[in-house]
Order: C-alpha cells, then structure tokens, then sequence
C-alpha cells in the first residue's frame, strides 16, 4: 500500500523544477507567510525535522489531472508522483532555495510581497544571534528601502553587493561552488582572507541543507479510489504536534517534577495550579482568560536567558559571546527544572500585574487584545522589575511603549524576536540605565491606515477602541465613563456612529462607514436607541427619552472626538474629515510622535482576499 523512504531534499526539488513531482490540479495555491518560511529555512539548515511528504505514484486507478508547483517554469512533463501533502513546504523551499525567480509570500497583515532570501555569512556562524534571524528578506528588486520607500537601506541586486555584505544568495545553496570562488577572489583583491569563514559557513550551514532528507511516505498506485480518500482526508485534517510544554513536561517529569499538575494543579486536592491562580474567576482577569502553558514558559526562558547574559556581562565576556535574551522554541526546551522554578513565581506575579496593566488601559476582554505576545513581554517586564514597575512613571513609558506597539503594529510577525530585544530594553529604560526602545523609534502610524482600519483582526482596532475609552468617552445614554464593572454590566462594544443602514440608503461605500473613524465603543442600550436612525433622529430620541440636555449630550460626544454640530446636521462627509483629524491627534499623543501622512510602504504589497487553508470535503470528492 505505501513506504516511507528518507530521500535528498535537493532531489526532491529538482524533481519539482522537472516537472516529475507535481500537484494534483483540486488543491489550491497556498502562500505561506514571510516568517514562515524563514522558520522552516532555518530548521532545515540545522538539521531539524520539518514532517514527512504525502506522495501518490501517477499511472494508477486513481488518475488526479496534476498541475506543476508555483514558480516552476512551464513545461509538457507527466508526473511519476503527485504531492498530496507537503505542498507549502516544498513551494517555500522550491521558491527560496532553487528558482531564479522572487518567493511569493505574505506579510502579517495579510497581503502579498516578493522576496529573495539570503543568508548573512558572519552572523550564521558567530552564534550570536538565531539562525532564523541570520536570514535576511528582501524585496524583488532586492533593495531593502524605508522612509516610504525613499532611502536604500541595503542593496544587493548586483553580485559585488552580495559579496561586499557577506549575504550568500540561498537560491543558490545547491549550486554554490561558483559563487564561492567569485566571493573570495573579491575579497582577495580587496587584502581580506575569508578562507576560515567559507569553511565554517559551508561545513556548518551549507553541507546541513546539502545532505537533507526529507522522509516520503509514498502511496502505491496499486491502491484503490476509496484507500487513497481515506489517506488524504486524514492527512488533510492534520494533526497536533506537540508543543514545548508537554516536551518541557516530560523533561521534567525524570526529576520527579510535573510540570502539568505546577501549571493545571491537581485533581486530587483544591490547591489550584498557577494557571488558576492567574486566571480566578474574575471580569478583571478576563485578558489572562486564554493564556497558555507556552506562554508562561516563554516568560520563564525570557527571564533566564536575560540573567543569563547579565552574568557573562558582569564576568567581562565580549559583545559577540554573550549568550542571547531569546524565547524561542529551542530555547524554552533548554531551559532547566532550577530555571523554572527560579523564575515561575515572579512570572506569575508578572501576569498579575500585567492583566492589571491592561485593564487600565480600558483592554477589559481577552478577545480585545492587540497581541496575546504582549501579555507575554510585559508579564516578563513586570517580573523583573517588581515594585519598580508601579509608579506613574513607570507606568507612563508602558504605556507609550504599549501604544506604539499596539498602533505601529509592531507584533504582528517575528514576536519571539520583538519579546526578546523589547523586554531588556523596556527593563533599561524604565530603571534609567538605557535609552528608550528602539520599537518607540519603528513605530509609526500612517493616516492611510487609520481610514483602512474596520474589523476587530487589527490590532490597531482594537488600540483605538481602548484608546477612546482611556481617554474617557462617555457613553451617549448613562453618561458613564468605562470601566471593568460598566464594561461588562452596560455591554460596551465599539459600535457605529452613523448607522449602516441609513449610509447604505445614502450610497455611501461599506469600506467608508465601517472604517473605525465611524466606530466608537458605546453600551447595548445606547446602540440600540440608535437603530438605523439618522444621527439627528437619534439624538433628539436620546434627549426627549432621557432627559438630557443638548449641551449636556453634545459635551459627551466631544469626549468621543465627535463634533456635534456635524452629526447632528447629518453631514457624514465633514464628520468623518474632522474625525479622522481628532483621532490623529489621539494617536500622536499616545505614541509620542505625528501620524505620519505620507501613503505607501517601502515594498510593493498586494491586497488579497483571505483563503481556506482546508480544501472543502464536497470539492475534493467532485475533484476524484
């Protein structure tokens, strides 16, 4: 029926670039995300599994028209074998690691970019830094700009320039002898010998992806119609792997540790377990509501990995051997049963604090977070810093740090990265030893982006709603600022200003009036009185029912950054201009810095409709 056989990851490719491995035409292109593709880059060059290929020999009872790989150029080849699982994996590394052409791959937010991938020399040796950050993105014209796109901060799309930054081109990993040569006659020319650097870059990280294998469980094509469904299907539905908590669990558990009863407590006594303690049945804790095992233990690695460094600083090691502040995965299996039980009370606590941390800046509910990493680097902070981390001061710098992030949009990719270079910098900073973050600096809001915002996927939604209430907007009909206790018992959610459906009945465009500048966050009752009234209807319902005065309700809408005359004159247009201004204004004052009014991004980024990542049961049975 099947056999799994181990074969050459270059093979593999190469038989992708013939035209003999394809797909079978019912599956969908996928496109995986920029820090994807770097992940599994990076496994692959350290040697770590990265799952097995699900493959079908062609010629059998069951015959799935096929189709080649994305960026494989055409050509008129029958398959010997069509890839049923394995299909982003293989296109990621088909894309970066063979094709002369640009990788198609996602940014955060969703749209579409072209990047080339390549490795920086020193840095995937030193071992100063993660493989995963040694890989270096760059757009399809491969110069990395900023400044909308005015500066060049890098560029390499000439050969000398490769050469000159020390970045070997992965497209070129199977093929690289060339470019070897060429490299170390530049440098010859130039008084630089980087013989030593060649062989520790090419024994440690090329010859790794040069001997890959991948393990292929190959399905025979003697295999029935109804065998081979059943395979797929299975497949199809993918399974769990396990996370670092169980792997950390099971560590522990050979020093008569559990882990799992520390964290979940146990069955057999009251005595809760630290997720419990964390979490207690209280709206105030809402935000800790879904916090994972993982999450803890990133915290944990944060705090050993920083006291880690500290101690190597404090012995006069040099800059390039200091161990990294990191919570990646690899990481957090490292870390010992003396680590965790080290750290796991001031981690908890750090929590604690952290929840309390949202809730005053109006973040109440877990769905309402920006980022569930957050949670994470600010548990971390609090952690170390302790008591030092409550004056208003103190308080002052999270917040801005939180707006920029939360605004800037700053965690939506590369998380385990942003923890590990904010945490020491915000513990610095806040205790006067070091400058202010540097993701203060990376943080900027665009004005383009403040009329694009409508759904609550965005974390600078859900910023500008709890911004509002921070600010102290007051609801239209109790006149009641938010906090935990009128959040939950007056249903406060960020709702329409101007209701959809008299804009629709005015033409107005659907991505105009549920752009967050029409949003502000009211209570049930108050959406309710609104209906699909127009503004002045409304208004004058709200007075006349309860007893408000105009001044009184206009002085409300002010705090929401509505000006009154507008909406009650029915005049969306000049509403939304003038709104749009205020809470520009809103979120300078938060981050620190101006709205930035320039539109565009320093690469070309294409919108996309958001995909199924399963292909449907009634489309792969019409597909057989």
């Amino acid at each position: 029926m099947f056999e799994t056989i181990p074969e050459d990851l270059k093979s593999i490719i190469r038989n992708v670039d013939a035209g003999s491995l394809q797909l079978p035409d019912f599956q969908r292109d996928y496109v995986w995300g920029d820090e994807d593709v770097r992940s599994l880059i990076a496994s692959i060059a350290k040697g770590f599994p990265v799952g097995a290929l699900l493959t079908l020999q062609t010629g059998g009872r069951v015959n799935f028209q096929p189709r080649l790989l994305a960026g494989v150029e055409p050509k008129s080849m029958d398959p010997r074998e069509l890839l049923l699982d394995g299909q982003q994996r293989i296109t990621s590394l088909y894309q970066s690691m063979f094709s002369a052409k640009s990788v198609r791959t996602r940014t955060h937010r969703g749209t579409e970019i072209e990047r080339f991938y390549f490795l920086d020399i020193e840095k995937s040796v030193g071992g100063s830094v993660d493989l995963e950050d040694a890989i270096v993105g760059v757009p399809a014209d491969k110069k990395l700009r900023s400044n909308f796109g005015r500066t060049v901060d890098l560029d390499v799309s000439t050969q000398d320039a490769e050469f000159e930054h020390d970045l070997f081109p992965l497209n070129n990993v199977f093929d690289n002898r060339n470019w070897f040569f060429d490299w170390r006659d530049y440098w010859r020319d130039r008084g630089r010998d980087v013989a030593d650097l060649e062989r520790s870059f090419v024994q440690g990280i090329i010859d790794a992806i040069d001997r890959y294998k991948m393990p292929i469980i190959r399905l025979s094509r003697d295999n029935s119609r109804e065998a081979i469904c059943l395979v797929f299907e299975k497949v199809n539905v993918g399974g769990k792997k396990l996370d670092a908590f169980e792997l950390v669990t099971a560590i522990y558990a050979a020093d008569n540790f559990d882990l799992r009863k520390d964290w979940r407590g146990s069955q057999d006594s009251d005595e809760p377990g630290r997720r419990a303690r964390m979490v207690v049945s209280s709206n105030s804790r809402d935000v800790l509501s879904k916090i994972a095992s993982t999450d803890f233990l990133q915290a944990c690695t944060l705090l050993h990995t920083r006291e880690n460094r500290l101690a190597k600083m404090s012995e006069g090691g040099r800059e390039k051997d200091l161990p990294q502040i990191t919570c990646r995965r690899s990481a957090m299996l490292g870390l010992s049963l003396t680590a965790y039980t080290k750290h796991a009370d001031a981690v908890e606590r750090g929590f604690v604090e952290a929840s309390n941390f949202f809730n005053e800046v109006k973040i109440i509910r877990q769905k309402d977070v920006p980022y569930p990493p957050q949670l994470v680097a600010l548990a971390s902070t609090f952690a170390i810093l302790d008591r030092d981390a409550r004056p208003v001061a103190a308080k002052q710098k999270l917040q801005r740090w939180f707006w920029s992030v939360t605004l800037g949009e700053l965690y939506g990719s590369s998380t385990d990265s942003q923890m590990a270079r904010d945490v020491p910098e915000l513990v610095e900073w806040i205790s006067g030893s070091g400058d202010e973050p540097r993701a203060l600096e990376s943080a900027m809001f665009q004005l383009d982006r403040l009329r694009a915002l409508r759904t609550r996927q965005s974390a600078a939604y859900k910023g500008l709603h709890a911004l509002l209430m921070h600010e102290g907007c007051r609801d239209f009909i109790t006149g009641r600022e938010t906090d935990i206790m009128t959040f939950f018992n007056d249903q406060i959610d960020i709702h329409h200003i101007f209701p959809q459906a008299w804009c629709k009945s005015q033409g107005i465009d659907s991505k105009v009036y549920n752009s967050i500048i029409n949003k502000t966050p009211l209570s049930r009752v108050t959406n309710n009185a609104i209906g699909a009234r127009a503004p002045s209807v409304y208004l004058e319902r709200i007075e006349q029912e309860h007893e408000t005065s105009s001044a009184e309700l206009d002085s409300i809408l002010r705090t929401h950054l509505i000006d009154p005359e507008l909406l009650r004159a029915d005049d969306f247009e000049a509403f939304f201009e003038a709104r749009a201004e205020a809470l520009s204004s809103l979120v300078a004052d938060a981050m620190g810095k101006r709205v930035v009014e320039e539109q565009g991004s320093n690469e070309e980024e294409v919108e996309v409709e958001p995909v199924e990542e399963e292909l449907d049961e009634e489309e792969y049975r019409e597909a057989v």
